[in-house]
């Protein structure tokens, strides 16, 4: 029998786990959940509003099922119950739960979906409750007390009119016989389509889920990642990494129960509210087209302005995917953005800085010590009388705004920067580095401020710089697309495929 060596051991486990985590958590998604409202954000008493009527659902196995129909009601806000309550268990399904209710006169009385359907008495104290249970028992009705629940979400309007147990199930409220499709409904005053659902992460708050088909949630997310006027190729190509992007990412947000949120976090979606006929053409005819690099779902970063250059995904994340590498990108020149500067103080450097925990002392110089092969930043060092701080890769963005230093693609430049040449080529140098060599065959090392003359006019030139300029390219991280160069890219007359394989190395796409 042959013998396994470790090493075979250990690449046969990577092989399972990867094949485990890497394909199994980039499965299609027929219905997506977004995180609308979450985190330190309470959703509790925020208006929802339909022109027709809402029902009750829940999300199986990635199918939309309704439970409950609610005709007359238009408009509802979901509200927590921490109370105890009387509970009559054990009805097959809404409609049986709600006989009950009218049979025996049960004033205010509702409905709640837990493992099956349940009736729930408003909020009582101890004694209420029994006085309530003695009654009920003697009208033949089993009873018990609902102990106060940390998952319970109720549907208010004017009353509670529904309840359930968010930790049993994908439940939700969504327009009445839509199947998650067609009229929208308003949530805080914007338009969405789909529905609206909403957890308990903690006993303080409500997350706020909007469920929604996948292309329809492309709808929104096109018009607020690049412009829904663009010829459509672009858009097509957007449409593409979008889905892309949502398919691959679909785990982010497991800890608050969705799997993107609305922000630059992930994509920014707009919902039903801002759709445009072109960007949604654009979604429909690329439905279930996906890009991949041989079997494997690509990744679909993307950015506003390469600059001139895309980056390899190791030199802005940590992960080396084969099919984000550096490219030359002609396209995304003369765009906005395709160049810009932004100047500080050394004050300003040494404030931002300490604001953000770097204590360095008083600036002494700041540079980019390393670039990448695609001439991005790798490292900015910023030294002081105090130490020397690294910002490896984008820190640098993160530390002074990534929307003021827009891209990696920069050179720093100080107001005490001359440039020297020797008639073949030219070096950018500041006077620290510098000696002299007078006509007396002196060296001498340059320590002070000192003066450059032309025949017309003169410049005093500090030995410390007293303020840095950072010139860049372009606007973002540099991966995959660049959002302006499709743009041109689709103006010249390539296709969505085109642009996709120029920005994405080795892909190809394929219909789901």
């Amino acid at each position: 029998m042959r013998k396994f060596t470790l090493v075979s051991i250990i690449l046969l486990i990577l092989v399972v786990i990867f094949s485990i985590i890497g394909f199994a958590s980039v499965e299609n998604l027929e219905i997506i959940k977004i995180g609308l409202i979450y985190g330190n954000e309470d959703g509790t008493n925020v208006l929802n509003t339909v022109d027709t009527a809402f029902e009750f659902g829940e999300i199986v196995n990635d199918n939309y099922v309704t439970h409950a129909q609610f005709p007359n009601i238009k408009s509802f806000y979901f509200v927590k119950d921490d109370s105890a309550h009387v509970k009559l268990t054990g009805y097959a399904d809404y409609a049986s739960a709600i006989q009950i209710i009218s049979q025996y006169n049960l004033t205010n009385y509702f409905v709640v979906k837990d493992q099956g359907f349940s009736i729930y008495s408003p909020a009582m104290s101890n004694d209420q409750i029994n006085q309530a249970m003695s009654s009920l028992s003697q009208m033949g009705l089993a009873t018990a007390k609902a102990e106060p629940n940390a998952n319970l979400v109720m549907l208010f309007s004017g009353q509670v009119f529904f309840g359930y147990d968010a930790s049993l199930g994908e439940f939700l409220v969504a327009p009445i016989n839509q199947q998650l499709m067609g009229n929208p409904f308003s949530f805080n005053g914007k338009l969405y389509r789909g529905g609206i659902g909403a957890k308990r992460q903690n006993t303080q708050s409500l997350t706020l889920i909007n469920y929604v088909r996948m292309n329809e949630y492309l709808y929104g997310v096109l018009p607020k990642e690049m412009s829904k006027d663009w010829p459509i190729e672009a858009l097509k190509a957007q449409a593409v990494v979008a889905r892309n992007f949502a398919i691959t990412n679909q785990n982010k947000f497991n800890n608050y129960g969705f799997n993107l949120d609305d922000t630059v976090n992930s994509q920014v979606y707009g919902g039903y509210s801002v759709e445009g006929p072109i960007s949604n053409q654009a979604v429909e005819e690329t439905k279930n087209v996906v890009l991949k690099y041989d079997d494997m779902m690509v990744n679909g970063y993307y950015h506003s302005n390469s600059g001139g250059y895309t980056e390899n995904s190791e030199n802005v994340w940590s992960q080396a995917l084969p099919y984000i590498k550096g490219v030359y990108d002609p396209f995304s020149l003369g765009a906005p953005n395709d160049e810009w500067s932004v100047s500080y103080s050394r004050s300003d450097i040494e404030r931002t800085l300490n604001d953000q925990g770097y204590k360095i002392g008083t600036l002494k110089d700041f540079i980019v010590s390393d670039y990448t092969q695609n001439n991005r930043v790798y490292n900015a060092r910023i030294t002081g009388t105090a130490g020397v701080v690294d910002l490896e890769k984008q820190k640098i963005r993160g530390v002074f705004g990534y929307n003021t230093i827009k891209s990696t693609l920069i050179s720093i430049i100080p107001d005490n920067s001359v440039v020297l040449t020797d008639g073949k080529e030219f070096v950018q140098s500041g006077p620290s580095q510098l000696t002299v060599l007078s006509g007396d065959n002196t060296i001498t090392t340059v320590s002070n401020t000192f003066v450059v003359k032309s025949s017309s006019t003169e410049k005093n030139i500090p030995l410390v710089a007293t303020s840095y300029t950072v010139s860049g390219k372009g606007w973002g991280h540099g991966l995959g697309m660049s959002q302006w160069g499709a743009k041109s890219m689709a103006d010249q007359g390539f296709s969505f495929e085109d642009i996709l394989t120029f920005y994405y190395t080795g892909t190809h796409i394929e219909q789901e």
